[in-house]
This record gives C-alpha cells, structure tokens and sequence, in this order.
C-alpha cells in the first residue's frame, strides 16, 4: 500500500431501496444516497467513499454503476449483506462481503450454505467479510428460543472482522467490543441506514483507493466513529421519512422483492393515500397527515426501543454479560 496521509471515511452498511425492507423512494434509490454521503452538508458525515450491502441482492449496485460517471464509480466499494442460516449453528447471522461483483455473489448464493462454506469463498476468492451486528438476531428465531447467546463468541472467533452498528443500543456494542477485546479482532463501525442516513457511524482509515482502505481497515489500522441507537434517534429517523415521503417527488420508485404480505399491503395503502389528490392537491390536508403521521410515529418507535431494551436485560443476564464488564474495566482502566 501506498503512503498516504489522508484520512479516508466510509460507511460499510448501507442499504438502498433495492432491500426488501426499505421503503421504494427515490430519496432512497442507490444513486440518490451515493450523491448524499459524498456530498453531506455536513463534514463530519460527508464520506470518500460508497459502500452498498443491500440484503441478499446486488440489483442496486448494478444499477449505480450503470448510472455513475467512470470517475464516480471508483469511489464505490461492491458488497452485499448475505443473510447465513447455518443448521450447525442453528439461527441466523448477518454478513457482509466486500470485492465481489453479481456474478460472484451468484455464485456465493449457489454454494455456501454454512459458516465453513462462506469462510471457504470468501477466502478462496481474497474477498473480505464482518460478522454484522453479533447482538442482533432475528425476532422470529427468538421468539422461538432458537437463539443461544452462548454461541456468539465462538462464532465471531471465526471471523477476522467484528461490526459495530449504530442501529444497536449502547450496552449491545459494548459486547460486541468486549468480544473484539479478547479476540483481539479489528471493528468497522456502520450505520446499518434503512433511511438514508449514511454516516452515522464510519470507519476512517488511511488511503488512496478503496481496495486500499479495505485493506488498512482489516489490518486493524482503521479508527471507528459509531453513534448508538436512542428514542430520539428512531422519531428523528421517522420524521425525516415522513417528510420525504410527503415532499419528495416519489413517482417512478423501482419494485423490489418484498417478504410479507403485511409489508406489500401497508406499502400498498400509504402510497394510496400519499399519492392521491386530496394529499398532493390540498396543502392543508398534506399537513395535517403530516402532523398525524408524526404523533403516530412517536409511540411506534417507543415500542421498538422497548423491544431494545428487554433484549438489553436479557444480555446483560446472559453468558455474553463478562464481555460487557471486560470492556467496562477496559475503559476504567
């Protein structure tokens, strides 16, 4: 790697309108949320380069490469957030990959069906990949009882990268530290954005290009830069979604995959009422939606840091509670 003495920052986890679970606007198109981390009126958010990892797709960075200028497209970093049901392990882990192009991923998606397997291509095809978010699992497998908190560890020693997340509470990424601290692992930091709010969290590192930013932040070279989720960090979200929603020109969105009914028809209904004239033609209506919307949102997102919160306690009662205290008295230290 080349000399450098430029400080270089990235957002590692950022999902477009091309993942299921993101809402179909333009504001949220692979193009727009480039243009806004490169271009952020505000530095400390402003990035130098453009990671994508949508879920299990990589239909938006095909479509942003198409877009972008030649200049453009060599500040973006090709990745991918796979989802890894491995049977030995028994629930779901998160992961993101780095350096592969949609072929590649194809094929990633046709042969890996464990954590061996995954290792293994990875490896074999010199890509680089994190444990995304080893305190989050999905709701279904715990309500269930699927997930043991006891094998966290031993599968984030398999990896050579931990992540950080600032859609994660404070006490859940300080495990997360905690297990990089006795793994002696590096750590990204990301803001996991479903809304467009690319760098709230980054990781900087020395660089001239983005293979070369990769490369520093997996030598444990890069520093983390991580803001933590709050109550008033999910209204400040969902505000900003309602007013782009109520504001923004959201006419031709692209249809991507959705995995639940309930999503399709709630998606189906708001963009109904959004786009009918009593919305668009009348501003007195449009803003009493918009007030309406907002107090709704309040006590939605009081229900979702909840949830946050009973995870918090359970950790904090679990097997993953000794990496919480090991980098309490680190820090004290």
């Amino acid at each position: 790697m080349t000399m450098t003495s430029i400080l270089r920052k990235t957002d590692l986890h950022v999902h477009s309108s091309c993942s299921f679970d993101v809402p179909p606007m333009k504001a949220l198109h692979p193009r727009a949320l480039f243009e806004a981390a490169l271009n952020h009126p505000d530095e400390r958010m402003r990035m130098d380069y453009f990671a994508l990892t949508d879920h299990d797709t990589m239909d938006g960075y095909e479509t942003l490469m198409r877009e972008l200028p030649e200049a453009d497209r060599a500040l973006v970093i090709p990745g991918v957030e796979h989802t890894l049901y491995d049977p030995t392990i028994g629930f779901t882990i998160h992961v993101n990959v780095y350096g592969l192009d949609p072929d590649m991923y194809a094929l990633l998606k046709a042969r890996v069906r464990t954590l061996d397997d995954m290792l293994g291509f990875v490896k074999h095809h010199g890509l680089r990949c994190q444990y995304n978010h080893p305190t989050w699992w999905e709701r279904d497998e715990m309500r269930r009882g699927e997930v043991d908190f006891s094998l966290v560890p031993s599968i984030a020693a398999r990896f050579d990268m931990l992540e950080l997340n600032a859609a994660r509470t404070p006490l859940q990424n300080l495990i997360t530290a905690g297990l990089a601290e006795e793994l002696r692992l590096p750590l990204t930091a990301s803001s996991d954005t479903h809304t467009g709010a690319v760098g709230r969290a980054y990781t900087e590192a020395l660089a001239d290009t983005p293979a070369e930013f990769l490369a520093s932040v997996w030598n444990g070279e890069g520093r983390t830069h991580l803001t933590t989720l709050s109550q008033a960090s999910l209204v400040d979200e969902a505000h900003g979604m309602i007013d782009e929603l109520l504001d923004g020109a959201n006419d031709a969105l692209k249809v991507r995959e959705i995995r639940s009914q309930a999503q399709a028809r709630l998606e189906a209904a708001a963009t109904r009422v959004i786009r009918s004239r009593w919305v668009r033609g009348n501003a007195t209506a449009r803003e009493s939606l918009r007030l309406l919307l907002k107090q709704a949102s309040r006590p939605i997102m009081r229900w979702v840091m909840l949830y946050e919160e009973r995870l918090d306690r359970r950790l904090a009662d679990s097997e993953l509670r000794s990496y919480l205290a090991r980098t309490t008295a680190s820090r004290a230290a």
